[in-house]
């Protein structure tokens, strides 16, 4: 009964954990698209 318990928890937690590191992904960040605003001092 414990085992299917943590089973489905840790199941459960791993699901939510993705979920959100997919939200926090937006698309302006994705690797070679990211451009990161340039301070007017450096232009």
């Amino acid at each position: 009964m414990f085992k299917k318990t943590r089973a489905f928890f840790l199941r459960s937690l791993a699901s939510l954990i993705t979920a959100v590191a997919f939200i926090g992904v937006s698309p302006q960040s994705a690797w070679i698209f990211y451009e990161p605003d340039i301070p007017e001092d450096l232009k």
